[in-house]
């Protein structure tokens, strides 16, 4: 029989309700403070353990109980503390205390049911293998336009795969005006600052558009990367190309004409932008002339002289691309 202990200064009427029901075989205990827990670690044996909102088992009891780190924990938290939350261990997942449920039943089964799982060496040889490891084994999380995902300065719990959406990153200067320092869409990778665990982040992340992201936490990352040479190796060839090309920006950004800056900024979305029925970047003017370093006023005027050019059509905020080779040509 499976055993799921609660660490909670209040209990879940959850447990005492039809629903609980529903899970077979599965029993309970309440422990009510830290120097409890210990002893129900050993009594009870828990295959899960669930901390309330307003309890935490902090950093020092895995060091006193070694096997806390092998047990999935659920942490109830309220949406004002999410951004501060950090994992105690690889399998702590975490519930908004607005849950419902259907959604506390649906993450105990999930858990219960991968600790069950053969924990067997993992095989990601390339970057595009991770990307389908975290896209079928990572937490999915949806965030409608405009939320943050991660701020500035702050400890950095996960790697994330964006499946849909448009994420911008961006930092503040010491006038307080943000400045973009990516825009990043569907199938690309967000949060690599490192490769110890909980880096600090050096840029704000917040979505563009309503978007749904993968992430696992940088601890399983780093296990992975330490199992397969292969994709450590195609990592480090990609922040190569990465820093490569960052490179090259900073030289346009600093010689190149106002004209070159604006086309290379729309060629950034070129397959978007080609397409006849795409509805139109849902990325602002303003945004779009940080991307490429110049004021919105000069992106506007860059953007007319593109359009008389007959090089790109404008209808409202709509921009499509009508002939590439010419904006190559300019770039």
């Amino acid at each position: 029989m499976k055993h799921i202990l609660l660490f909670s200064k209040q209990d879940f009427k959850f447990f005492k309700s039809e629903e609980f029901s529903v899970l077979k075989n599965c029993s309970y205990s309440h422990v009510h403070c830290l120097e409890k827990l210990s002893s129900s670690l050993v009594k009870n044996e828990p295959d899960l353990i669930i901390c309330g909102t307003n309890s935490k088992i902090p950093p020092v009891a895995l060091k006193r109980n070694q096997e806390l780190s092998t047990i999935p924990l659920i942490s109830i938290i309220t949406e004002e503390n999410l951004n501060n939350w950090l994992p105690l261990h690889s399998q702590n997942h975490y519930l908004l205390n607005s849950h419902s449920q259907a959604e506390l039943l649906y993450k105990i089964e999930s858990l219960l049911s991968s600790k069950n799982k053969n924990t067997q060496r993992i095989k990601i040889p390339d970057i595009e293998s991770l990307k389908k490891y975290i896209e079928e084994e990572g937490e999915t999380v949806f965030w409608d336009k405009n939320k943050i995902i991660f701020r500035e300065n702050r400890h950095s719990s996960f790697i994330y795969l964006i499946s849909k959406g448009l994420v911008k990153t961006s930092r503040m200067d010491q006038l307080g005006k943000e400045l973009i320092t990516g825009i990043y869409r569907k199938n690309e990778l967000l949060g690599l600052y490192g490769f110890h665990e909980n880096p600090i982040c050096p840029e704000t992340a917040a979505t563009i558009e309503p978007s749904r992201v993968h992430r696992i936490l940088y601890k399983d990352f780093k296990e992975i990367l330490q199992e397969n040479q292969e994709l450590s190796l195609d990592l480090a060839q990609h922040l190569t190309d990465t820093v490569l090309r960052l490179k090259s920006q900073l030289l346009e950004m600093a010689y190149a004409s106002v004209l070159k800056k604006t086309s290379n900024t729309i060629l950034q979305f070129a397959d978007d932008l080609q397409n006849p029925d795409f509805p139109g970047l849902k990325i602002s003017r303003t945004d779009l002339a940080s991307i490429a370093g110049i004021s919105t006023e000069s992106f506007i005027r860059s953007l007319s002289c593109l359009k008389k050019e007959g090089i790109i059509a404008i209808k409202g905020k709509k921009i499509n691309i009508l002939n590439p080779e010419r904006l190559q040509d300019i770039v």
